[in-house]
């Protein structure tokens, strides 16, 4: 029996169906004069990559069908949490960062149509900052809906231990797992973005219920593009029009490698900051590039702790439900069967082996990406050189023959980058 067929038969149904959701967007004297700002503000680890490249990679196809994806690109959107979080004045950060939820907003409210600001950090603002969020929307004459992104919490606690340690984090998954469920505070990083009835009252607190919205990521098993299909019919767009094959999500760590990382980080020590250069050099080269397509052995919950994770679940699940909140997809898609838990006591370790094995393939994949580099770093040297020793040349031809070249050395910039 499926998680959802299990569970379906006590969780209340939501208060606003898919035809209450239709009817309160389009209702008002003022719609389509003012614009719908739709902030997707989490959580952590529920496809919000996916769901983000698949839109930015087609912006203007999104923007065509009347939905606005305000600045530059989406790394503005982070910068706008860490503005709205004040953080933004940090020398850590850029200092682009400073300003930039005013700007969001700004574009956002010169649009008459639908706009998206999303990024899964806006889950970890505080209720005062939250508010203040919505509040400068609405009094500049938006009609704002809060978009929150959930999966259960048995899938949710492997994908964030795997996160943790992609930041730097050294703990063991029974450390994660334990610290977690010893805070009965509710206080730490994961409670706070993973407790969705949390993140939607917080967000939440000042709309009415109908325009609160909750998107359930479909179990395993499902239809690969039902997570899709269920955003953009809510953000109004058509969804079979956009490529998902091409959009890269963030893909699982085996324990194999995960224990890797973990380890080069008890060996790094601080010499290589978070923030400053580790999601660079760290995350995005050794994790994602390297170890992530390494075949490994796939990380789950024992049956205790799965029972815990369940438990929570319900728990989340039931508050959800007591909200009132609009539910696009299933709130029992939150609650797996318990009894489809590994048949597991502990989380054994890799053999000493194994770790050799993954240590020798990952420092010849990136002697690979080293030599990759510096390739594109000394071609790129070589077209700037070329360019300043006949920098009058390079003026006079024209600016159909000056583009191609601009183009290839935008692009060399880019990979390097």
């Amino acid at each position: 029996m499926s998680g959802a067929a299990w569970y379906a038969a006590w969780v209340p149904e939501s208060a606003a169906g898919s035809a209450a959701r239709v009817a309160a967007m389009s209702s008002g004297s003022d719609a389509g004069e003012r614009p719908r700002v739709f902030l997707h503000v989490g959580s952590p680890k529920t496809g919000t990559t996916f769901l983000q490249n698949v839109l930015w990679a087609q912006r203007d196809l999104a923007r065509e069908q009347g939905l606005l994806l305000p600045m530059e690109r989406f790394n503005d959107h982070y910068l706008g949490t860490l503005d709205l979080r004040g953080l933004s004045g940090r020398p850590v950060y850029p200092e682009r960062a400073v300003g930039m939820w005013d700007r969001l907003v700004e574009q956002s409210l010169g649009w008459s149509g639908s706009v998206l600001i999303s990024h899964e950090l806006f889950a970890a603002a505080t209720t005062e900052q939250a508010k203040a969020g919505v509040a400068s929307l609405v009094e500049g004459g938006a009609e704002v809906h809060v978009v929150v992104t959930v999966r259960d919490l048995v899938r949710q606690l492997t994908a964030e231990w795997q996160e943790h340690v992609k930041h730097r984090s050294t703990k063991t998954f029974p450390e994660f797992v334990a610290g977690l469920r010893d805070d009965t505070e509710r206080g730490s990083w994961f409670w706070r973005v993973q407790d969705f009835s949390g993140v939607v009252a917080r967000w939440g607190a000042d709309l009415p219920p109908e325009q609160v919205h909750v998107v359930t990521v479909p179990p395993a098993g499902s239809p690969p593009g039902l997570l899709w299909e269920r955003f953009a019919d809510l953000l109004g767009l058509e969804p079979a029009s956009f490529d998902t094959a091409t959009s890269r999500a963030n893909s699982s760590l085996g324990v194999e490698q995960a224990e890797l990382l973990r380890r080069v980080n008890l060996q790094l020590g601080e010499r290589l900051p978070l923030p400053g250069p580790y999601p660079t050099v760290v995350k995005n080269v050794l994790a994602h590039r390297v170890l992530e397509p390494r075949p490994g052995t796939r990380l789950t919950l024992n049956a205790e702790d799965t029972a815990f994770a369940v438990e929570e679940s319900r728990a989340i699940v039931d508050r959800l439900a007591a909200a009132g909140v609009d539910v696009v997809g299933d709130l029992a898609e939150l609650v797996p069967d318990p009894e489809l838990a590994p048949d597991q006591d502990g989380y054994p370790a890799p053999t000493a082996e194994a770790l050799l094995q993954e240590s020798i393939a990952a420092m010849t994949e990136l002697l690979v990406v080293l030599n990759e580099r510096r390739a594109h770093q000394r071609r790129a040297e070589d077209l700037v050189a070329a360019a300043r020793e006949k920098p009058v040349r390079f003026a006079l031809v024209r600016a159909s023959e000056r583009r191609p070249f601009l183009m290839r050395l935008r692009r060399l910039g880019k990979r390097i980058s």
